[in-house]
């Protein structure tokens, strides 16, 4: 059997103002880096000492990856299909702001339906990437090995719900709080189970930081 822990990063100020970040590479603010130092004891009780880390190559998930990895002899690798969904012509935005200019696809978006704007990364694209960065990182570490992925909010859950063979729409696993974690299994016939979800949600400093963005 396979595990693969799955940690969205900390908090930024985009965050905060419910600005959407997408692929925009905007820092961890000081909330998000206590967030991490506080989730790295509960999330290294469940990790094997041999366990692979990767993370998007997004500065915000660089350095929570850093955080969480202080003190401990592991190499962080890159891959940048783990990096955040491409939001297109609406990143950095406020939400008054797209409703204003955008009203139609934001009304599609409050719906739970897809926006058709610029440059957005539908759900079928953005699971693509990433559940091929886990089947590929799966491979590499074997059966029995251990995985730790540092990712995003949308690309998180995109990759949660392709593995398990969820469905794409709607909120089915809810949204992945800031530096909590998720943990699936492969098994060696290719099945993955989720084995935890959003653990330790609430148990790090946060603020009213918006879920996907």
């Amino acid at each position: 059997m396979t595990r693969l822990t799955l940690v969205r990063h900390g908090q930024t100020d985009w965050n905060l103002q419910h600005r959407i970040q997408g692929s925009s590479d905007i820092p961890l603010n000081d909330t998000g880096r206590a967030q991490a130092a506080a989730a790295r004891h509960g999330l290294w009780a469940e990790l094997t000492p041999s366990v692979t880390v990767v993370s998007s190559h997004l500065g915000r998930a660089q350095e929570t990856a850093r955080i969480l990895c202080e003190g401990r002899d592991v190499t962080i690798h890159t891959d940048e299909r783990l990096a955040e969904r491409a939001y297109g012509v609406w990143e950095g935005m406020l939400s008054d702001q797209r409703a204003m200019d955008f009203p139609e696809e934001f009304a599609r978006w409050q719906s739970g339906r897809e926006p058709r704007i610029e440059g957005y990364e539908t759900h079928y694209e953005l699971a693509s990437r990433v559940q091929q960065a886990a089947l590929d990182w799966a491979d590499r570490v074997g059966d029995g090995g251990e995985l730790l992925f540092v990712s995003h909010g949308s690309a998180g859950r995109m990759l949660l719900l392709e593995l398990l063979g969820l469905p794409l729409t709607g909120l089915t696993l809810g949204h992945l709080e800031n530096t909590a974690w998720s943990r699936v299994a492969r098994s060696r016939e290719g099945r993955w189970t989720l084995e935890r979800h959003n653990a330790g949600a609430g148990a790090v400093p946060t603020g009213p930081a918006g879920p996907i963005y």
